[in-house]
């Protein structure tokens, strides 16, 4: 039998899925849960970040005290630091001009208490090693340049003699003048003196001391 639909196409009943419907229908519910899964999500994320900042920044605070006084205890580390280097500085360039000078006029000759020999000055300081060996024939690291007066020979030669025969000390004579009239002799010398080696010296500028 053949079935012939005499209706009008609007009012023929549609056969089979209509697809442009549901395309319009299904595609809009697609995209709004992709849209709601991808807010829930960034929601979710926000929220375990803002989490996360606001446990950090209670950490923060609760360590706040102790990075000020790490802060501090670094601050005062650096100002001990430069204390320290000054220290050593002073202590590399030091020199105790005192104990030199007293050994040195320890080591004039006396006689009955007095010394033999007069001395007008004295210059203090400090000489390379190369030149004391070829000076002094010691590694001297101190120097006195001296004049001085003697009331005679005798007195002259114990003071050479004192300087000659002390390995901590050396002597350059350098010239003497007898007067004629007065009998005394004067002179001029140079003494290398040996220190301990804790107590050496850097170069530095004469000090002069007169008696």
């Amino acid at each position: 039998m053949v079935n012939i639909n005499l209706l009008p196409k609007r009012l023929r009943r549609r056969i089979g899925p209509d697809w442009w419907r549901t395309a319009a229908i299904a595609i809009p519910l697609i995209l709004f849960g992709i849209i709601a899964y991808i807010t829930l999500r960034t929601e979710n994320e926000l929220i375990t970040k803002t989490h996360q900042r606001d446990q950090i920044q209670a950490e923060v605070q609760i360590l706040r005290p102790y990075i000020a006084e790490y802060q501090k205890l670094e601050s005062q580390k650096k100002e001990l630091d430069q204390i320290a280097s000054i220290a050593r500085e002073v202590r590399a360039t030091f020199k105790p001009w005192s104990e030199y000078l007293a050994k040195f006029l320890n080591k004039l000759p006396t006689e009955n208490g007095q010394l033999v020999v007069s001395l007008s000055s004295v210059n203090a300081r400090t000489i390379d090693l190369n030149q004391a060996e070829q000076y002094y024939g010691i590694p001297a690291q101190v120097e006195f340049d001296l004049r001085g007066e003697a009331a005679s020979e005798k007195a002259l030669v114990e003071f050479v003699k004192a300087f000659e025969t002390d390995a901590d000390f050396g002597i350059n004579f350098q010239n003497a003048s007898f007067d004629r009239q007065t009998g005394i002799y004067s002179f001029s010398a140079g003494i290398g003196m040996v220190v301990e080696a804790a107590q050496t010296p850097v170069m530095e500028g004469a000090r002069e001391t007169t008696q």
